[in-house]
């Protein structure tokens, strides 16, 4: 495997992995219903909200997602790399890997960045029977978010994968043929004219000799 293929190979997955990581740990660290209150300033009920690294740890897994997405559509043809031909290879896998990628990508992302805003939220509920709660976000939305942002970094790396196989495969075969086409030099220089070959001396060809210089 080349270098520029191990490169962007550990890079995207460290992303991929890094995003699912941010996720579970936003999960873990939100803000839950059982750490909150109500409070009364006069008359108006207020909710008081613990800090909590939820909001920055999805907007960094967004980014991690989003700079994973820009490293595979760079170096698989750009934006229609579901639309780039594979030269050899599983051509219809690798295209489907590369169309779910992109649709859980945008999924994943969209998880994120609306658990940040949620989290961002602060406010008080009430309830139909009149109580007032403090609103919370629902659980599972940052550790989905994780899993399918590692899903859609995984399977565009198989589509990367696939592509760099099948094009170095078609470089090699390309070379092959150019070589095959190539005409022998060792046949050149191998040559020869034979005594058959030989173009014939006739009589006709001979020099005459002249017999003005044999005479006495």
């Amino acid at each position: 495997m080349e270098i520029k293929t191990t490169t962007v190979s550990v890079l995207v997955a460290a992303l991929g992995i890094g995003a699912a990581i941010a996720g579970f740990v936003a999960e873990a660290t939100k803000v839950k219903r059982s750490q909150l209150k109500v409070v009364y300033v006069g008359l108006e009920p207020v909710c008081e909200y613990p800090s909590s690294p939820a909001m920055g740890l999805a907007i960094a897994a967004t980014v991690a997602l989003v700079i994973a997405r820009a490293i595979i559509t760079s170096t698989t043809g750009g934006c229609c790399s579901c639309c780039q031909p594979i030269p050899k290879g599983p051509k219809m896998f690798a295209r489907l890997c590369i169309v779910i990628s992109w649709i859980t990508s945008s999924i994943a992302v969209i998880l994120f960045l609306a658990g940040a805003k949620l989290s961002s939220q602060k406010g008080v509920e009430r309830e139909s029977n009149g109580d007032y709660y403090c609103y919370t976000i629902k659980p599972g939305v940052f550790a989905g978010a994780g899993i399918i942002g590692l899903v859609s970094v995984l399977l565009g790396l198989v589509y990367y994968l696939l592509y760099v196989s099948g094009r170095n495969g078609a470089t090699e075969k390309a070379s092959e043929d150019l070589e095959l086409e190539k005409p022998s030099i060792a046949q050149g220089k191998n040559l020869t004219m034979t005594d058959d070959k030989k173009p014939s001396v006739t009589d006709g060809m001979k020099p005459q000799v002249s017999l003005e210089k044999h005479q006495v």
